[in-house]
């Protein structure tokens, strides 16, 4: 009970400065929009870090598909095979 008091009193106390001054609801503004920049960050940084095991998986069953694209059509037209 003494845990929702201390969440009421919190926000209450919040909501008060926000009313009283424009510059504190424009700090907590500013600090959602960097939360959300700095996951898209981390997300961008584990996606495409080289040491990554996964990205480079991803990236070479990409080049491998390419790969099994390209022997296709070099075999189903043999005027464009590479001598």
């Amino acid at each position: 009970m003494i845990y929702y008091y201390t969440l009421f009193t919190f926000f209450a106390i919040v909501c008060y400065l926000i009313i009283v001054d424009k510059n504190v609801a424009d700090y907590i503004v500013l600090q959602c929009m960097n939360a959300v920049v700095q996951i898209k960050r981390l997300i961008w940084m584990i996606r495409f870090h080289p040491n990554n095991p996964i990205a480079k998986w991803m990236w070479e069953r990409r080049v491998q598909k390419m790969i099994k694209e390209f022997e296709k059509e070099y075999q189903d037209d043999p005027l464009r095979q590479i001598d």
